[in-house]
């Protein structure tokens, strides 16, 4: 179960909303020309339609008007609507859910000897396939009021989330060691989702498989940003590419950069 939330400094980049576990602001983190990403402009984090009525005020209270919802249509059918106050974008950043795609992965998973590296072969994957589909996801957030806060989110705020965080840090000037940090505080987070799906897996394998999905190796976000770099010239080359303007990318790094 997650915590509940507590009150935390202006500037904490942990933010502890009930019914999430895994949310941080990606401000004050320290560029490569010394300024600092902007506290209140993006926050990441895992499904939000699980907060209670007092998460949901947090977020409010935090200057959230705008919602990036990465997962697949219909991921958690059911589930609360988000407030009126929210706007809701969704961009199935994986395009459409397939139980062969998964089955593959989970043997790549099991099979492997570096964890990392099969989660950044499967990140990669989602960037030489889908250029549009992940610039539209950045998109959302350059469009966005710029006087809201703008939240990105999907089931566990580990993998989507943190691809579209990674190229929202990099276009930011964030370096790379940083924005793989950012993407491996994740791991921490992960039991109070993961535990009691591990414990329900039917053998040893399909155990170990689930523990393995909850991980966020430092390694991982560095070989994407390796890649992004050698293939595209880098988050803004790659952006472009896919369709973002160069007056999005303006207001982009307006958004996450202190003046």
């Amino acid at each position: 179960m997650c915590l509940p939330g507590v009150a935390v400094g202006p500037l904490e980049r942990t933010l502890a909303w009930d019914g999430c576990c895994n949310v941080r602001d990606l401000g004050g983190i320290e560029t490569s020309t010394g300024r600092r990403t902007r506290h209140g402009a993006v926050v990441r984090a895992d499904n939000i339609r699980r907060l209670s009525a007092a998460g949901w005020h947090a977020a409010l209270a935090h200057g959230i008007r705008r919602v990036i919802d990465l997962r697949f249509d219909g991921e958690e059918p059911g589930e609360p609507d988000a407030p009126a106050e929210v706007e809701v974008i969704g961009v199935s950043l994986f395009g459409r859910h397939s139980v062969d795609a998964a089955k593959v992965f989970d043997d790549r998973l099991l099979a492997a000897d570096d964890v990392g590296s099969v989660f950044a072969a499967g990140y990669i994957h989602t960037l030489k396939r889908s250029p549009e589909r992940v610039a539209q996801a950045v998109a959302a957030v350059a469009d966005a009021d710029h006087d809201h806060g703008v939240l990105v989110h999907c089931f566990a705020g580990k993998d989507r989330t943190g691809i579209i965080s990674a190229l929202l840090l990099s276009v930011a000037g964030v370096p790379d060691e940083a924005i793989a940090a950012d993407y491996a505080a994740s791991e921490a987070n992960m039991p109070s989702l993961f535990d009691d799906w591990i414990a329900t897996a039917a053998d040893a394998d399909a155990r170990t498989t689930r523990q393995r999905s909850a991980l966020s190796p430092t390694a991982t976000m560095e070989g994407v940003l390796a890649w992004l770099q050698e293939s595209s010239g880098g988050a803004h080359d790659y952006l472009r590419a896919g369709g973002l303007t160069s007056d999005q990318i303006h207001r982009l790094e307006r958004r996450l950069v202190e003046t």
